[in-house]
């Protein structure tokens, strides 16, 4: 609080109304001004960020609509050969982009390729197991048990369906 002068009446000493309403005016205008810059710099920056990858303007809100916000994860993705929505479906299972792509190549689809790897299986493993027609769960007792997937299948077919 002012204190006031002892020589001088309270009037010339305290703050003059229209002082305080520009002072006040400025304070409304900064509070909203700073923190409106800030998010403008850091969208800035995000996107210096995206721009110098090489994607495209489209490109760059495909991935971001699709939930891939990080310009690298998002090129691991585009180097794995995958659009934004297909990236998604891999991402939402959990799934890295160097395993969805080998994954992928194999012809599992997200979901399967979550379970076979739940089980302990490579897409490598998975493959010849899927192939003779085996579910997860029972490819992992057979292959517990020391059979392979041609011998599983041959056991399979004189009637033997486990291990």
């Amino acid at each position: 609080m002012m204190q006031r002068d002892k020589g001088r009446p309270l009037r010339e000493t305290a703050i003059r109304p229209w002082k305080a309403q520009c002072i006040l005016a400025v304070c409304l205008v900064l509070a909203f001004a700073v923190p409106y810059m800030a998010v403008r710099l850091f969208v800035l920056v995000r996107d210096r960020q995206w721009q110098r990858s090489g994607l495209s303007p489209y490109e760059i809100s495909r991935w971001r609509e699709n939930g891939i916000n990080d310009v690298d994860e998002a090129i691991r993705w585009r180097n794995g050969r995958f659009q934004p929505p297909g990236a998604k479906l891999w991402k939402d299972e959990g799934i890295e982009p160097e395993a969805a792509c080998r994954w992928n190549d194999l012809g599992f689809w997200p979901r399967e390729a979550k379970r076979w790897s739940e089980h302990g299986f490579t897409p490598e493993e998975a493959a010849p197991w899927r192939d003779e027609g085996f579910l997860y769960q029972d490819a992992k007792k057979w292959r517990s048990a020391g059979v392979s997937a041609a011998q599983a299948r041959e056991k399979r077919k004189k009637g033997i369906h486990s291990p």
